[in-house]
């Protein structure tokens, strides 16, 4: 903008922000326009495409589908989820059938962390929460609210200094010391920076798809590279990622076949509990669709999964309880019968600290 830009393209440039500094966005952008200013917004989140654009185009496979023209026909979610992903979509959350919730399988009581280095700052104050067998448990709150860090401080202390608080998993007290402590309880964290911490975008799918568990394609510390391959191929077929092979560099594939290539390789650890930390972000409605099924096949299969989500429909359309996150503490607990977009913000503001 300080050039005086006639054309401005702003790719993904809300997926990081919460929903009211998206909107403050948007309606910069509306008021650009007005001053004559061309825009082009790449985006896979529709609300916020149909609430600015004129004109929509739906790219697929590096093709162009069709583009709409938002003046001449009504545009809405729907008609665009039909072009991306090639059929209706009539509900983007799949249903999760006779699912059995079990005993509590993770139970964190009154868990504090502070800043790693600023170490008098609380980032997470005194939080609890249970997650039985067989339920996904959402937690929702707004940036800067201390998901991220909640999870990684459960996952084997990876973030925070002076953690204090009780973690019990399947009813015995543990104390997860590191990262490799937490695989070995089987608790896996997926990681919402999938390109930074997650993968490793230079490396085959192969590789990465058993960086976590080493040891499940070694013989007596050396690795069998065909056991390597088979079991990429078998998580390949199992997650349906669409590579020609899983000897394709990480870094050659689309967002969601990346997610996939992610959750793959902590599923190949074989945990119990899963915490999955914005697990559709920055993919396509399609993608975003298989990673849900891959969540309730996990669940059908008796494990317990913890979903971070900054996206309000997702957690509400996917959670069996959703607890809200305000300034490192819980604010609210709701069922998925009494859960509404209305109740979670309410929860947030009510909290006296809400912005």
């Amino acid at each position: 903008l300080a050039k005086h830009a006639k054309l401005l393209i702003l790719d993904e440039p809300t997926s990081s922000l919460n929903e009211t500094d998206s909107r403050a966005l948007l309606d910069l952008m509306l008021e650009f326009k007005k001053q004559g200013m061309t825009m082009i917004i790449i985006s896979h989140k529709l609300n916020e495409v149909v609430y600015v654009a004129d004109k929509i185009t739906v790219i697929r496979d590096g093709s162009t589908v069709e583009t709409m023209d938002c003046h001449n026909m009504e545009i809405n979610e729907d008609r665009i989820i039909r072009g991306m992903v090639g059929r209706e979509l009539t509900n983007r959350f799949p249903k999760r059938e006779h699912v059995e919730l079990g005993e509590i399988n993770l139970e964190v009581k009154d868990w504090t962390v502070h800043h790693p280095l600023y170490t008098e700052r609380k980032v997470v104050d005194g939080v609890n929460f249970n997650v039985k067998k067989g339920e996904v448990v959402g937690i929702y709150g707004l940036m800067g609210a201390g998901r991220t860090e909640l999870a990684m401080s459960i996952f084997g202390k990876s973030y925070g200094s002076g953690i204090t608080g009780t973690l019990k998993i399947n009813g015995q007290e543990v104390d997860l010391k590191d990262p490799r402590a937490a695989i070995d309880a089987k608790l896996a964290y997926v990681t919402e920076d999938r390109k930074g911490n997650g993968l490793v975008l230079s490396n085959s799918i192969k590789v990465n798809n058993s960086l976590a568990n080493m040891r499940g394609v070694s013989d007596k510390g050396v690795i069998d590279k065909d056991k390597e391959y088979q079991v990429a191929v078998e998580y390949q077929d199992k997650l349906n990622t669409k590579t020609p092979t899983v000897e394709q560099n990480v870094g050659n594939l689309s967002g969601g076949n990346q997610q996939k290539v992610l959750l793959a390789k902590w599923m190949f650890t074989d945990p119990d509990i899963l915490i999955l930390d914005e697990p559709t972000r920055g993919i396509d409605v399609g993608a975003k669709y298989e990673i849900y099924c891959i969540i309730n096949d996990l669940v059908k299969a008796g494990k317990s999964v913890v979903m971070i989500s900054s996206e309000l429909p997702e957690v509400l359309g996917m959670s069996d309880r959703i607890y809200i996150m305000n300034e490192g503490r819980f604010v609210g607990e709701l069922s998925a019968e009494e859960a509404s977009q209305e109740r979670i913000m309410a929860n947030i503001l009510q909290s006296g600290r809400g912005e």
